[in-house]
């Protein structure tokens, strides 16, 4: 009579007990995963298309004074007054690009503690060009931006 431990039933026997348990684990961790992703907003999930579409938007709206205080945390809303966003709308009017920019590129990316940092280079047709600093909580929240530098300063 063969046992478990004979044979070539009992050799393969642990070999398909650990793929039997891997496969176990691999489909509790997906099942976590998958769990724990549902849990997560999409406005968490920030890609680089994602960042540079916001900033290209950014943009804009600052250009107008019309900003989105619900894309912001509580307390980067609170400092960004509104005499600091019509400042800032000022001074994108009377800065001369001549058009909106036509592209944004991703430079750099940092996640430091709690927040992501992004740095964008916005684009515009007469080859000017300005870079901004984006930071975002973990709930995909804007903690910052910060207009790094711009062409001809």
């Amino acid at each position: 009579m063969m046992n478990r431990s004979d044979g070539a039933l009992g050799a393969a026997t642990p070999v398909r007990r650990i793929g039997g348990i891997m496969l176990i684990v691999g489909a509790l961790t997906g099942s976590i995963a998958g769990a724990l992703a549902d849990q997560v907003s999409s406005a968490a999930v920030r890609t680089e298309a994602s960042v540079e579409s916001l900033a290209l938007q950014w943009f804009e709206r600052m250009r107008t004074g019309q900003i989105d205080r619900g894309e912001m945390t509580a307390t980067y809303s609170a400092q960004l007054t509104d005499d600091a966003v019509e400042g800032l709308s000022h001074f994108l009017k009377e800065y001369e690009y001549g058009a909106s920019p036509t592209g944004a590129q991703v430079l750099m990316t940092r996640t430091i503690g709690d927040q992501t940092f992004y740095v964008v280079k916005l684009v515009f047709p007469r080859g000017d060009a300005a870079s901004l600093m984006f930071g975002f909580d973990t709930e995909g929240k804007i903690t910052g931006i910060s207009l790094m530098s711009m062409a001809g300063d």
